[in-house]
């Protein structure tokens, strides 16, 4: 993704909600499936909203690298049935670091 002429917080954006769409059809199967990662899964989910919150609606914008630790406190979480939003977390972290 770099070098596509965005700023860091279009970027973040862009990456955090393609985590978000992910992790909320997980948490639709999981939910299905009654299965024991579904709290997790709703954790993650829950905190992607609210950062996805933070960047559309703080003005001034919030600082893109204060946001990068929560990120990587998501990203920790992501295991079993949620392993393929971890990378996505893990990019959008960095983004938010080059955003600083």
């Amino acid at each position: 993704m770099e070098g596509m002429g965005t700023n860091p917080r279009e970027e973040l954006l862009r990456v955090v909600t393609a985590a978000r769409d992910q992790a909320k059809t997980i948490l639709a199967t999981l939910e299905q499936q009654g299965h024991p990662q579904t709290s997790e899964s709703n954790g993650v989910y829950f905190g992607l909203v609210t950062i996805l919150k933070q960047l559309r609606t703080l003005e001034p914008a919030p600082a893109v690298a204060g946001l990068a630790s929560e990120l990587e406190q998501l990203a920790g979480l992501c295991v079993g049935k949620l392993a393929p939003v971890e990378s996505l977390l893990r990019e959008a972290a960095r983004v938010a670091r080059r955003g600083s």
